[in-house]
């Protein structure tokens, strides 16, 4: 299962950098609702995939990952998305500082972030595409599900996972708000910047950036097909 925030603090940070200033009318905690509308957005771009997704309370799962986590379910083929609505130390806060009417687009654009952790998983442990997931210098050519778990489990690949799933989240906000996409792009590179201390793997800035000054066209291309040539066209050097 792969979680698109590891902590309060990061949430905190995370949001905070992307809102900017605080908003005219504070946003609430997110509530059930709320989740599960923005789960139900990203659910309408993985759907055109092929893919179901489920909107699960990890509270009444047992998952304890703050905000949103996600994986794909092997045996059903489901992408189980879980969300979190206990208000946490630093989540009360934060959440207040942004602008209420942005909540929906700040929400839906975390569970497109976790949607593709799905996209990826299925690429690999279901049609076996090892080669469309793993960086070249990994791949080999004898590549199966239990070497692709082995590097996985080693963290070899987590920094090019979070990639993907960032990249597909700046797309998605690319598509839904085009005149200040580069705005929220911006905030989670230098989200990702600040935070490369504590948590190096997650540093997807370069990545980012690199897209940034791009201003890649995508046109009407899946977000998340996109986003996996994007993360090897825009792979740091």
């Amino acid at each position: 299962m792969r979680s698109f925030l590891k902590s309060a603090a990061q949430v905190a940070v995370a949001v905070a950098a992307l809102a900017g200033a605080g908003g005219a009318t504070a946003a609430p905690y997110p509530d059930e609702p709320q989740m599960r509308a923005a789960i139900a957005q990203a659910a309408d771009l993985v759907r055109a995939e092929g893919l179901e997704v489920q909107a699960l309370d990890a509270i009444k799962e047992g998952v304890r990952q703050p905000l949103m986590a996600a994986g794909i379910h092997l045996a059903s083929g489901v992408c189980r998305i879980y969300f979190n609505t206990r208000p946490e130390d630093g989540l009360t806060q934060f959440f207040a500082s942004l602008d209420e009417s942005d909540m929906p687009v700040w929400l839906a654009a975390i569970a497109v972030h976790e949607a593709s952790h799905c996209i990826e998983q299925r690429e690999a442990y279901v049609r076996l595409r090892f080669e469309k997931v793993l960086p070249a210098h990994i791949m080999r050519g004898d590549m199966n599900v239990q070497g692709y778990s082995s590097v996985v489990k080693s963290g070899a690949v987590e920094t090019w996972g979070e990639a993907l799933a960032d990249i597909a989240s700046v797309l998605y906000l690319k598509k839904v708000q085009p005149e200040r996409w580069t705005h929220f792009a911006h905030g989670i590179a230098t989200m990702r910047e600040n935070l490369a201390r504590k948590w190096p793997q997650h540093d997807t800035s370069a990545w980012l950036r690199n897209m940034i000054a791009a201003n890649p066209d995508i046109g009407g291309e899946s977000v998340f097909e996109a986003a996996f040539e994007l993360r090897r066209r825009f792979r740091p050097q």
